[in-house]
């Protein structure tokens, strides 16, 4: 795993020698390679447009093949509840997974990477993409680094699954994690189920 800036400095450096390549092709006319120095340049042009655009914070095979090639997830559902305007803190909650249109079942709820502590106690966000997948999709800010449990920074069992960004940009975020069936593979995976956001 690399930080994308780096990586974009690195491509940026390589494009720099691929156009003085070029230009070295065209004064020493050997127009036989000017093709291959051309097709090189478009590819490492466009990794570096790629690093422009993207909005992961760090580069890894695993990601960028979610990035480019988006595995086909089934939408998750969820209910809204808005803040009471007679109670002074603004919190606004996301449920999940929350009933479809009558009839329907509603869709997975999101899925979440988390790593176990070495203790073997607590889960940890490390890999914060499946988060910012979610706010993105909800059109919230997004986080800019990953948590430790809760539980594991309070001591306390009521905290157990929980996880929360004091510095979130519209105040404080928090999440709630469990454990989720997929009805078509048969497979439990962590899945997020509620997440709040409290103005400060």
């Amino acid at each position: 795993m690399i930080a994308t800036a780096t990586l974009r400095t690195i491509v940026l450096v390589l494009l720099g020698l691929c156009i003085v390549w070029i230009v070295k092709v065209l004064v020493k006319r050997e127009f036989e390679t000017l093709a291959r120095a051309l097709i090189v340049t478009a590819l490492i042009g466009g990794a570096f447009l790629y690093l422009t655009e993207t909005k992961l914070t760090y580069v890894s095979w695993e990601s960028l093949k979610r990035d480019i090639f988006p595995p086909k997830v089934r939408p998750y559902t969820y209910i809204k509840q808005e803040p009471n305007p007679m109670v002074g803190a603004r919190l606004v909650r996301y449920i999940f997974p929350a009933p479809g249109p009558e009839g329907s079942e509603p869709g997975p709820s999101p899925k979440l990477k988390v790593t176990l502590d070495p203790n073997g106690r607590n889960y940890h966000i490390t890999d914060v993409e499946p988060v910012n997948r979610v706010l993105e999709d909800l059109g919230l800010p997004l986080v800019k680094s990953g948590v430790r449990e809760l539980a594991a920074v309070t001591g306390r069992l009521t905290d157990v699954n929980y996880y929360r960004w004091d510095d979130y940009e519209l105040g404080i975020l928090t999440i709630e994690r469990s454990l989720c069936n997929d009805k078509d593979s048969l497979v439990r995976y962590h899945c997020l189920v509620r997440l709040t956001i409290q103005s400060r």
